[in-house]
């Protein structure tokens, strides 16, 4: 199986389930108990948190863990009352800010004019650093330096860009980020938020006093340990993930170079290297991924979070695309475990599958659709 799904979910690396294994058996003692065995467990929760901290160069004491990237974005937004979002935001932000959404350009970026008319009165603002769909990343510097010379606090969506291209957040006017540990190798159910030191804080979460007060209830220790491990190994692989690009550009050469038109959506902006939106017009996705699957490669239609809904992705619609080409549109996603010769053998596999449909249809038949 090639796997290139990699926004929706990472396969955990050997290294992070072996780090992980001590506590869930033997090392199983809760980290707020007093006694030595449950210290230690505090004390590798501990380091888990410097790891996650280094990863997008913070301090140790600003990082809160969540259950997950959802937790740490709906929390940061529970901070601000009207809430200035982008029209291409991940569910998480989009049904859960109470705000206004500003439109992007066609290439996916914000655009700044437009986002600095429309701050005013907006106490809080949250975009994501690299979009979920297409990859685009946007101008995180000006839309925040903005935003704060406007009065707003600024909460950072960071779940697919950290770990896949530098992160210094405090070069950034940024009081909140998010993140997940599945989207890096990672395991799932684990995630973090960012809290700048000195930013003002009301938990949503109340009880014991885990976290700093922050975020209340007994901690999930496997899942931290993990993200620990995940983020410094995604640290020490940055190199390996700036490579990517090159791999996403062979694909779509060999695609090119055996004849196929291929659109790319965001191409005329800056990419996480890794990810591949794109359309072959004519082709449905769902005729493509049907067929695809059974022959190994897993890809999407859409994200993981929205797949399941019968609806046209809102990101490609806020970039301008029309209903027609978005239902053409797949969205791979690579690793840092990708190989040149498995993005070889993904394009002899993307080929067959165009051969295979465009064998059954025809202009008078019309493309091949897929109802459910």
């Amino acid at each position: 199986m090639i796997y290139w799904d990699n926004n929706a979910t990472t396969q955990p690396t050997p290294e992070v389930v072996q780090a992980m294994l001590p506590y869930l058996t033997d090392s199983f003692f809760n980290p707020s108990a007093a006694y030595g065995q449950a210290k230690a467990v505090k004390r590798a929760m501990d380091a888990a948190r410097e790891q996650v901290a280094v990863l997008i160069g913070a301090e140790a004491d600003e990082i809160v863990f969540t259950s997950g990237g959802t937790e740490a974005s709906n929390a940061a937004l529970s901070q601000f009352r009207h809430v200035l979002t982008l029209a291409t935001e991940h569910p998480a932000t989009l049904r859960t800010a109470a705000g206004d959404s500003a439109p992007v350009m066609a290439n996916g970026q914000a655009d700044l004019s437009t986002w600095k008319e429309l701050l005013p009165g907006h106490d809080g603002v949250s975009f994501a650093w690299a979009n979920h769909e297409t990859g685009v990343i946007q101008p995180v510097r000006s839309l925040a330096r903005a935003a704060r010379e406007a009065g707003a606090r600024v909460h950072v969506d960071l779940v697919q860009a950290a770990g896949k291209i530098p992160v210094r957040i405090h070069d950034m006017e940024v009081d909140f980020a998010s993140l997940s540990a599945h989207k890096l190798h990672g395991p799932k159910g684990v995630g973090a938020l960012y809290i700048r030191r000195g930013t003002e804080w009301h938990s949503r979460q109340t009880g014991g006093a885990q976290e700093d007060y922050r975020r209340a209830g007994t901690e999930n220790v496997p899942g931290i340990i993990g993200f620990g491990k995940a983020a410094e190994q995604a640290l020490a692989a940055s190199e390996r993930y700036a490579a990517l690009a090159s791999l996403r550009i062979r694909f779509v050469s060999a695609l090119r170079q055996a004849g196929l038109e291929v659109e790319e959506a965001g191409a005329a902006a800056p990419r996480l290297p890794h990810v591949l939106n794109m359309r072959v017009p004519g082709l449905t996705a769902e005729s493509l991924t049907l067929l695809l699957e059974p022959m190994g490669l897993i890809c999407s239609s859409g994200s993981a979070c929205t797949s399941a809904e019968p609806h046209p992705s809102h990101v490609l619609q806020a970039m301008g695309m029309p209903d027609k080409h978005i239902r053409e549109s797949l969205r791979f996603s690579l690793s840092r475990f990708t190989t040149a010769e498995e993005v070889d053998e993904a394009a002899a596999m993307f080929l067959r599958a165009v051969e295979k449909i465009r064998s059954v249809q025809s202009s008078v038949t019309g493309p091949v659709m897929v109802y459910r």
